[in-house]
């Protein structure tokens, strides 16, 4: 594997970051996952202007996340991949000179460090049909800015342990009685028929690229709250996202969802994200 760190593409053996780099002692970084499909990348703008935005958000500089689209390029083309994931990251780097290792304070024009690695995905064709999948609900106790992408995941990664324990494979984020997202997805539910999200503003959530894709393809999916008690009286839950697509939650909390199988909101949001995928290649390379 050929991967992308600091100007460079070298083999993953050879790739080396400093044990003081503030990605590693703090979680002081930014991460993007892309998606590329027959060698071209799904909503690329939409992941450099939200990498962009965090790091404006999180005063970082020295990257011009308008290269992404350049290196992720070469990057797919060195390994040999059309259909891929595509994994960015951006951290405030290693203190140089005398300056301290553990200061929070960031030194001013610290250069950051950034890699970018490229790894084989089916195509987007491939995914016909949902795939089924169990989630527990857990609660959300992670910090208020989750619309920064922040390498900072043990939140998450504590969330899926805890859902794991209890039978599932995935969790749902729960705060003050509101749908706030999955581990690595948002989460879609049809209640009434309807297609429903939850709005950004109603939990600390990240705006997702697919989700924004899907919203946009289909005028009649609604965004406001949605109460865990919708949650657990839902007719289909979807978790949505870059790697997954489209998944069909049909157990929740050790219960069924509906029949306990997945269902035609879920294979209907599927299909209109190949679509939607479809159209933002089209207009990106008309």
């Amino acid at each position: 594997m050929i991967v992308y760190l600091d100007g460079e593409f070298v083999d993953r053996e050879h790739a080396k970051i400093s044990v003081f780099d503030r990605g590693f002692i703090f979680g002081d970084g930014l991460y993007e996952g892309l998606r590329a499909s027959g060698g071209r990348v799904i909503a690329l703008g939409r992941h450099v202007d939200r990498l962009a935005a965090g790091m404006r958000e999180c005063r970082m500089e020295g990257f011009d996340p308008g290269d992404m689209e350049r290196v992720t390029r070469e990057l797919l083309q060195r390994n040999h991949l059309r259909d891929a994931f595509v994994y960015w990251q951006v951290t405030r780097g290693t203190p140089t000179g005398e300056s301290p290792v553990r200061s929070r304070t960031p030194i001013a024009g610290q250069r950051p460090t950034v890699f970018a690695y490229a790894s084989a995905l089916p195509g987007v064709h491939e995914y016909a049909e949902p795939l089924a999948c169990s989630a527990s609900t857990v609660r959300d106790t992670r910090w208020l800015r989750g619309h920064v992408k922040s390498t900072s995941l043990l939140g998450n990664v504590l969330g899926t342990i805890e859902a794991i324990e209890h039978g599932a494979d995935d969790a749902i984020f729960i705060r003050d009685g509101l749908v706030s997202e999955g581990t690595a997805t948002n989460v879609f539910v049809a209640l009434g028929g309807v297609v429903v999200t939850p709005t950004l503003e109603s939990a600390p959530m990240l705006g997702g690229v697919t989700r924004a894709l899907l919203i946009e393809s289909d005028p009649s999916i609604v965004q406001r709250p949605v109460t865990v008690e919708e949650l657990r009286s839902a007719e289909e839950i979807m978790l949505v996202g870059t790697i997954s697509m489209v998944r069909s939650v049909t157990r929740l909390d050790g219960r069924a969802v509906g029949d306990g199988r997945v269902g035609p909101s879920a294979r209907g949001l599927m299909r209109a994200l190949v679509e939607a995928i479809e159209r933002d290649l089209h207009s990106a390379h008309a």
